[in-house]
């Protein structure tokens, strides 16, 4: 094998480039030869944390997987884990961020989280058709239906025959109908294309593709900023049907349902900070980051942000309603009961 001073003498005397800047090179072959070293000196299945690949697989599997959306239910959780406050609980929580509540579903389904942001409706229809779950903390989930400013909706009744975007068999879809019942309208006079993503319903009803959507805070109030109108708001409404729904197997365990008492008392104490005022440049962040909200509406936004409310627990009347819902729209198997859908973890 050649020495250094062999290979730059040769290059010396044959690459004209070479001799313009031969400490360039040399630097970049010592820094190659550097980095193969220590690849080769590490040992086999270690990582930059110092854990062989079966210890993190452990570590990973003992953390509490949570499926989240960027919604105003979900803000609490996400700023208690960027504010230290499940760190400080000792609880080692992976949130998953996605932007539909039917891929929240599938996440908790196919095992990749223990704990979802969803609904009482689509917990049902998840339930009997066999997938083990129980809904153990309830939030608030206010919708409202924001209509396109080139629509010119003034009555609820004048969304006959307009697009309306939902998420089948879930609290949008379920509003719907209740709309349509308001407004004295067959539930068939209004179209409800399924658009399950919250980023491309938002956008949609903005630009016109929609005439209509049932949206959550913030990106309610980011459309009303980008100037469409609300015609109707669950706020005051009854049934809350908004839950955190954990696999069955999470609330059987002794372990995980510790972490699902850490994580309720985490969402609640980041409630208070947040109605506090909270810290401007997480929540900043939190809009850009997760909601993809657009810079000019961020300030706009934080200074419109309503009241965080505590979890609760589910009550028994609100999964009546969702299962008699489901049931009028012929989507529950026969001999189900709603009975054992709830476990309340928070009071």
């Amino acid at each position: 094998m050649k020495s250094l001073k062999e290979v730059h003498n040769t290059l010396n005397a044959h690459v004209p480039w070479y001799r313009q800047h031969p400490h360039r090179v040399l630097a970049g072959v010592l820094a190659a030869i550097a980095i193969l070293v220590g690849l080769c000196l590490m040992p086999s299945g270690s990582s930059h944390s110092g854990l062989t690949a079966e210890e993190q697989a452990q570590r990973d599997s003992a953390a509490l997987h949570v499926a989240l959306m960027p919604v105003h239910d979900c803000f609490p959780a996400f700023y208690a884990q960027r504010m230290g406050i499940y760190d400080r609980l000792g609880l080692d929580l992976r949130i998953l961020t996605l932007q539909a509540q039917l891929d929240t579903d599938t996440a908790l389904t196919r095992g990749r989280a223990e704990l979802i942001y969803s609904d009482l409706a689509r917990a049902i229809f998840m339930q009997q058709d066999t997938t083990p779950l129980r809904a153990v903390a309830a939030t608030e989930g206010t919708l409202q239906l924001i209509t396109a400013r080139r629509g010119r909706v003034r009555q609820l009744n004048q969304l006959k025959e307009r697009m309306v975007a939902v998420a089948r068999h879930s609290i949008t879809d379920y509003w719907s109908d209740r709309l349509t019942d308001t407004a004295r309208m067959a539930r068939a006079d209004i179209f409800r294309p399924q658009i399950n993503n919250v980023r491309i319903r938002t956008d949609m009803l903005c630009n016109g593709t929609m005439d209509a959507a049932f949206l959550p805070s913030p990106f309610a109030e980011e459309a009303l900023l980008r100037g469409n109108t609300q015609n109707f708001s669950t706020k005051e409404l009854t049934p809350r049907l908004v839950a955190f729904v954990a696999s069955e197997a999470a609330t059987t365990d002794s372990t995980r349902r510790r972490q699902l008492q850490l994580f309720c008392q985490g969402y609640d104490e980041a409630v208070e900070l947040l109605n506090r005022g909270g810290v401007r440049d997480t929540l900043a962040a939190m809009y850009k980051q997760l909601c993809q909200t657009p810079d000019t509406l961020i300030d706009t936004l934080l200074k419109a942000t309503s009241r965080f409310t505590p979890l609760r627990a589910p009550q028994q009347s609100d999964a009546d309603a969702a299962l008699q819902w489901l049931q009028s729209r012929g989507k529950v198997k026969k001999g189900y009961h709603a009975d054992k859908l709830l476990f309340p973890i928070t009071q």
